[in-house]
């Protein structure tokens, strides 16, 4: 068995896809996602809203965590 990716350029080549599939002579398999639209899939499922803590909040954490980790 061989598997090719083909571009279909005209409509009656569809057809054409469509009539061997009919005949049994080749089947169609869907390509499986790719992790982007995954990704995009779940993302656009979450709630979209502005975060409570500042990336100079979130600096001056781990800053603070780096200083005392270097004092113990």
């Amino acid at each position: 068995m061989e598997i090719l990716t083909i571009e279909i350029k005209d409509p009656k080549a569809k057809k054409l896809i469509d009539d061997l599939i009919d005949l049994g002579i080749i089947s169609l398999k869907a390509n499986p996602p790719t992790w982007r639209d995954l990704w995009d899939k779940m993302d656009s499922q979450l709630p979209h809203s502005e975060p409570e803590i500042t990336e100079e909040e979130i600096m001056a954490e781990i800053k603070a965590y780096r200083r005392e980790k270097q004092n113990q």
